[in-house]
């Protein structure tokens, strides 16, 4: 079934908003992660859960990369 352009057009604005605010979430966990890595005392729990999510927004954020990109061949 062919969508119409206009929706087409929407759901590229959605996904690639999805895309920005994913990918600002994982600069910000990422940085949560350097900082937790650098401290002089290292807490362990909180590191490996920085680690976990650093990987969760980093998976999601490759899948809505390869969405975006099948939409717009």
């Amino acid at each position: 079934m062919q969508s119409s352009p206009l929706a087409i057009i929407t759901l590229r604005r959605e996904l690639g908003a999805r895309y920005a605010t994913t990918t600002r979430q994982w600069q910000a966990a990422r940085n949560a992660y350097r900082r937790l890595h650098q401290a002089p005392v290292t807490n362990l729990i909180a590191l490996r859960d920085a680690a976990q999510r650093l990987d969760r927004l980093d998976r999601g954020r490759a899948a809505l990369l390869r969405d975006l990109k099948a939409l717009s061949d």
